[in-house]
């Protein structure tokens, strides 16, 4: 070689060296949380994660996590996050099984008196951003959530998840997920209901007019992926009913008899009873051919009946019973000694988790009965979803659900949105308390632009905890009985907020199940 090529080539490598050299390091750190936890933007965020997240699923199931943004040391502009398709020996999750949704902050502004509520920003709306920014010194977690298809072959699958910021770099992290020999059901074991309020308000649309129909599908179908079902208050259509059960629908109501104290009304009229016996007799004679009677349509009772109109619940079961005893009619209380006064005037008793004890619902359920649990603005004790509440709450429900051995869930409404009128951002632009001063009560998702429903960080973790009573299920089916541990739940209101004790217990089922299932096979 000669000495002007030693030159150039050690000129080269010394430009090289010192481009490596000068290359800044990116201006953010990357690390990940549990879907049960809360994280808050405006306080240092402790990574554990050592660069590396390990989930499990079956067949079937979602299972998410959090990346999170920290440690910001510069404003980031145009962040993308993005998950690569997972791969492995048996095969590969696509990008079709995966979405990634920025979480955004809700400000509390009212302290409510009826529980420990607080004013502040809380994490909960899944946002469908494909690009945000963050502020210098901010977190932002990042809610990144596989869909396991049914079918899926067993095995390990691993996938790089990338967080990129233009000129402020990026960083990784490695994802692993483990799919468990085990596959649960697309119609949930337990039978869940919601009320769908009307889109109106917030899009635009004119009451019953095609284009609100067709977001009220969608809102149907989002809540049923995440196993809850809309049968709230709907249009008795069969080829709706059709889509609807098709999809995982469990319950549905033909018909809600009216809470007298809120219409302002001492009595039913007779030609309002005149109506809802013609509106049953149709249902009869269109639904009991096809089976729906049977623990699928409900009447819905005087919803959380006053004492003083105990009597009038009793008439208007007696009236329901009369078009057809098939008919199964729900009772939902707020006054636990309800159950005992009105035995034998419901089939189904829909009682407050934290009433369940001392409602006497359980002697219900021996004498043939269903027992369903609710939460609501009342009572405000935990588990509840406010936004204040942790977030394992809503998850620890369906394991109450299988402790208590009822067979359904009500809540209220995933919509009642109140005064807002538009989606809410990455910081803001919603009013916590659509009803009352109760933040986060009445709503479990989210309006996105164009009809498009976002969902929560509850609504996800009320999912998974819906997921883990189907593993209890399972157990249940191939070992005569699932108990659980009391240290993890001892009673409605007893239970523990540790989420590492929650996952141990869930993979202990899911190895006992593939431990039975080979056993059998």
């Amino acid at each position: 070689m000669t000495l002007r090529k030693q030159l150039l080539l050690i000129l080269f490598c010394c430009l090289a060296i010192g481009a490596g050299c000068l290359k800044t390091p990116p201006q953010f750190s990357l690390g990940a949380a549990s879907s049960l936890v809360k994280v808050p933007y405006d306080k240092p965020f402790a990574d554990s994660s050592s660069g590396r997240v390990e989930l499990s699923a079956a067949g079937g199931e979602y299972e998410s996590f959090q990346a999170v943004i920290y440690d910001v040391k510069q404003p980031l502009s145009s962040v993308k996050v993005e998950l690569s398709p997972l791969s492995g020996e048996s095969g590969t999750l696509g990008a079709e099984n995966i979405t990634v949704n920025p979480v955004g902050y809700i400000e509390t502004t009212v302290a409510s008196k009826q529980y420990p509520a607080k004013l502040g920003w809380w994490p909960d709306p899944l946002l469908d951003l494909q690009e945000f920014s963050v502020p210098a010194g901010e977190v932002q977690p990042v809610w990144v959530t596989i869909c396991v298809p049914r079918g899926t072959k067993a095995g390990y699958y691993s996938g790089q998840l990338k967080v990129s910021a233009g000129e402020a770099g990026s960083r990784e992290l490695e994802v692993r997920l483990r799919v468990r020999g085990i596959e649960i059901p697309q119609t949930p074991s337990i039978k869940t209901l919601t009320w769908v309020s009307g889109m109106e308000n917030i899009y635009g649309y004119s009451k019953g007019s095609p284009e609100e129909k067709e977001t009220l599908g969608r809102y149907y179908d989002f809540l049923l992926r995440n196993r809850l079902g809309p049968g709230g208050q709907l249009e008795l259509e069969d080829s709706l009913l059709d889509h609807l059960i098709s999809r995982g629908m469990n319950c549905f109501l033909l018909a809600i008899i009216p809470n007298l104290v809120r219409a302002h009304e001492t009595s039913y009229s007779e030609q309002y009873k005149q109506e809802l016996t013609r509106k049953l007799s149709d249902c009869v004679a269109r639904f009991e051919p096809r089976g729906w009677l049977d623990g699928l349509a409900y009447v819905y009772n005087y919803d959380e009946v006053e004492q003083k109109h105990w009597p009038l619940a009793k008439e208007m079961y007696k009236l329901v019973k009369s078009v057809s005893p098939k008919l199964r009619v729900i009772q939902c209380l707020n006054i636990p000694e309800g159950v005992q006064a009105l035995a034998s005037y419901a089939d189904t008793w829909d009682v407050y988790a934290a009433q369940y004890e001392q409602s006497g619902v359980v002697d219900r359920v021996k004498a043939g009965d269903e027992a369903w649990l609710a939460v609501c603005c009342y009572p405000a004790t935990r588990p509840n979803v406010f936004l204040e509440y942790p977030a394992i709450d809503c998850r620890m429900l369906g394991w109450i659900c299988w402790k208590t051995r009822v067979t359904g869930f009500e809540y209220w409404s995933p919509n009642h949105w109140g005064k807002n009128t538009s989606t809410p951002g990455l910081r803001g632009g919603w009013t916590a308390n659509t009803f009352l001063n109760y933040n986060g009560d009445g709503y479990l998702l989210y309006p996105g632009k164009d009809g498009q429903p976002l969902g929560s960080v509850r609504l996800a973790n009320l999912r998974d905890g819906f997921e883990d009573y189907e593993y209890l299920r399972l157990l249940d089916s191939l070992q005569g009985k699932a108990e659980l541990p009391d240290s993890l739940v001892h009673s409605p209101t007893d239970y523990s907020s540790d989420p590492e004790l929650l996952y141990k217990t869930r993979e202990e089922i899911a190895d006992r199940i593939e431990a039975l299932t080979t056993v059998r096979h």
